[in-house]
């Protein structure tokens, strides 16, 4: 396995357990394994934050494979209790740079737990994350990969993010009820709209501090509310009631998509 001094110890630990078994039971059809996410932006919390992988295929897997990595993906739980961390890809060669839209079913892994044919994360964010910051475990160097992927394919998918996911997740009322609604709806806008502002994957918290320097002050407390959610939701809410706090997250959330679409995306389609 490669070295790299940007993987935490312990995720080093289940990365070597999980490519010595990939090593060993599906050897020749192993093209490399690498990292995206949080962290390959330097920002991997371990309370929190995935293990988030591509491992990329010579070619499809036959049943009789597929049939081996699903055990495979058993005993790495059962080694490591960080498996249940691991959300990750398989991708063939020739499938590189390609969105959910252009591919069949794949395999993947989802809260550590495999699945032999489904849609997970494979969108040009992901790859873009990938060619300017992943991290080879094993196989060939990132540029080898020769990845497609250009920044306006990442505004895109971003503008797919803003106006179709989130647009719809603004018509859920009870969705921002929830910590996970309140903290995802939150972290996740800032980082698509700090993204498309900077031109570059700015990790979530980085995304929020980003926010409370250059969006308007009545967000803050928003602000504040979403960070505390990330690192202690145990601590008391800087909102006096959820329905309170789900409004305002609602509130905010309009206001982004608005602002992304003003500032960015529809400014973008003009020129």
């Amino acid at each position: 396995m490669n070295e790299n001094v940007n993987i935490p110890n312990e995720v080093n630990s289940l990365l070597l357990d999980y490519t010595n078994l990939l090593e060993a039971e599906l050897s020749d059809v192993i093209y490399g394994v690498y990292l995206y996410g949080s962290i390959a932006l330097s920002a991997f919390d371990e309370r929190k934050s995935d293990v988030d992988f591509i491992t990329i295929l010579k070619r499809s897997l036959t049943n009789t494979e597929l049939d081996r990595l699903s055990k495979l993906h058993q005993k790495v739980k059962k080694m490591n209790p960080l498996a249940e961390k691991l959300d990750g890809m398989y991708i063939c060669l020739a499938d590189i740079g390609k969105e959910n839209n252009d591919l069949q079913p794949y395999p993947c892994c989802a809260s550590g737990t495999f699945k032999k044919s489904q849609y997970w994360d494979i969108n040009h964010v992901t790859w873009w994350t990938l060619k300017h910051h992943g991290i080879s475990v094993i196989g060939v160097n990132l540029d080898e990969l020769k990845i497609p992927t250009i920044w306006c394919d990442v505004e895109k998918t971003m503008s797919y993010n803003v106006n179709k996911y989130w647009a719809n997740k603004a018509k859920i009322g009870w969705y921002f009820l929830l910590d996970d609604g309140v903290e995802d709806a939150v972290l996740t806008t800032c980082r698509i709209y700090c993204s498309l502002k900077y031109k570059k994957i700015i990790p979530k918290e980085k995304a929020v501090e980003y926010a409370l320097q250059t969006l308007p002050n009545k967000w803050n407390l928003l602000f504040k509310e979403a960070l505390r959610l990330r690192h202690d939701d145990h601590t008391s809410s800087f909102f006096s009631s959820r329905w309170k706090r789900a409004k305002e997250t609602k509130k905010f959330l309009l206001y982004m998509i608005n602002d992304c679409n003003v500032k960015y995306i529809n400014n973008k389609v003009k020129q």
